[in-house]
């Protein structure tokens, strides 16, 4: 799919840099240099995706985030944020602002397409909502998509399916309070389980013994039950050549 995506840095070598490999896979692309320039393109034109550097003068990348997700016209742009900063606390203060995602410098070529793929379709499905919503007059949809938190009535429900009992326990203790995990060490349990039930997200991780975890994938795309079920594979970076397969066929995203 294309898609057109901002890139803002105040420093022109590093828009360059992420223009060039954006355009060899066929986005179109537009740049800007000020935080000021960004907002102005997002309220004037149609962006899909904004990739936004954290330092830059005057107007950081923290204010211009918080900026685009406090107006209803722009809020549901997906924004990633581009950081020399590696501390969790400046994640957090990313996330407290709105950030979707974000990417590390020096930014991983397929970190960077998988993040702006991934948020180009979740961008595409918002805006056909939308369009939904207002041709059927259907009341509510702009502030659901303005909620951060869904209406705290339903935990989301996640399987993981990962045969190491000791990353099972810290990917379940992560993720406890947020979410309903079930785990799976078995990844034909798994698949029963997928079969089963009603989750809104599968981990699979790619460190199975005796299993292809990709063949895994391909297994719970095909049941009716996890068709549509986003997978992400819980990958290492010696992966890389199982994760751009995985992409190519039945994942939508992964973590190391």
């Amino acid at each position: 799919m294309t898609a057109r995506i901002l890139v803002v840095d105040d420093i022109p070598a590093n828009l360059r840099l992420l223009e060039a490999r954006l355009l060899a896979e066929y986005y179109e692309v537009v740049t800007a240099r000020t935080g000021p320039d960004a907002i102005d393109i997002c309220e004037q034109s149609k962006v899909d995706v904004v990739l936004l550097d954290v330092m830059m003068p005057g107007m950081d990348g923290f204010e211009v985030c918080r900026h685009l997700k406090a107006d209803p016209a722009t809020t549901h742009i997906p924004v990633v944020m581009i950081t020399a900063l590696d501390q969790p606390a400046d994640r957090l203060r990313g996330l407290e602002a709105g950030a979707d995602d974000f990417l590390t410098k020096p930014v991983n070529d397929l970190q960077l397409l998988t993040r702006v793929k991934s948020l180009a379709r979740l961008k595409a499905l918002t805006d056909e909502l939308m369009v939904r919503a207002a041709a059927t007059r259907n009341i509510g949809i702009e502030r659901l998509l303005r909620e951060k938190n869904g209406d705290g009535n339903e935990t989301p429900h996640v399987l993981l399916i990962d045969e190491d009992a000791g990353s099972t326990r810290r990917i379940v203790q992560a993720l406890r309070g947020q979410f309903e995990v079930d785990a799976a060490q078995e990844p034909q349990s798994g698949l029963a389980r997928a079969a089963e039930g009603a989750y809104d997200c599968i981990l699979v991780s790619t460190r199975f013994a005796e299993y292809d975890p990709l063949r895994l994938c391909s297994q719970l795309h095909a049941l009716e039950r996890s068709r549509l079920v986003p997978i992400v594979l819980l990958a290492l970076a010696s992966d890389e050549e199982c994760v751009v397969r995985g992409l190519e066929l039945a994942v939508n995203d992964y973590v190391l």
